[in-house]
């Protein structure tokens, strides 16, 4: 009997999401590969990288411990809110420590809180997990504009809720690089330079795997 490579693990992972509810899937891959792109744009060897890409797929994976009403978010109030996704929290850290990556459940253990972590992969993973909160569609909520998203993470750096290094640096590529119009224009008024031209080439960019993002999202909606 030979051992699942990386790639099942993966592929189990992702099946588990998708069979408790899509959007977790969705927003799980979408994190993914965020982690990677940022990662290399962050200079980040390799393991860290796959450290802050199995933390993508094992932050949603709790949620098989909470009900199906809990997962359309449709919260009472914000302590229920609380309440619930503490549970989703300490789970998906406990599976990953379980599962042996230690390392994963130590970014988990933090990235939540409404403090800088201690750890520095955490710092990293819990700016672009804000990033792609905003920007998917919630049980309460439709998906943030660019202005809206970034003004979070703004306001995330500046309470000190998130590494401003790591909020800023995240920000300035997303402003720099990005060939959306929209995006374009929601830094100029949120205060960040863009370049006078837009880029002419788009490879594995924040952009494109955003425009992959938004299409799953709205094909499920």
């Amino acid at each position: 009997m030979s051992y699942p490579s990386f790639h099942s693990f993966i592929k189990l992972l992702r099946s588990l999401l998708k069979r408790r509810q899509p959007w977790l899937f969705e927003e799980s891959i979408f994190l993914a590969d965020l982690c990677l792109a940022y990662g290399t744009i962050a200079g980040l060897g390799d393991r860290d990288k796959k450290t802050l890409f199995l933390a993508a797929h094992f932050k949603n994976l709790g949620a098989i411990y909470l009900d199906d009403q809990s997962l359309k978010q449709e919260y009472r109030d914000h302590g229920d809110a609380i309440l619930q996704m503490e549970v989703l929290f300490r789970e998906s850290a406990q599976l990953a420590r379980d599962a042996g990556l230690e390392e994963v459940a130590d970014v988990l253990e933090e990235y939540h809180l409404r403090a800088i972590p201690q750890n520095p992969l955490a710092r990293i993973f819990q700016v672009l997990n804000a990033w792609v909160s905003c920007r998917q569609r919630k049980g309460w909520r439709s998906s943030m504009s660019d202005k809206e998203a970034l003004i979070i993470l703004k306001q995330r750096a500046e309470m000190k809720w998130s590494d401003p290094k790591v909020v800023f640096h995240f920000i300035e590529h997303l402003c720099r690089y990005s060939s959306r119009a929209e995006r374009r224009q929601a830094c100029t008024l949120t205060g960040f330079e863009v370049p006078p031209e837009v880029p002419e080439v788009r490879d594995y960019s924040f952009d494109t795997l955003e425009d992959q993002f938004q299409e799953q999202v709205e094909a499920a909606g």
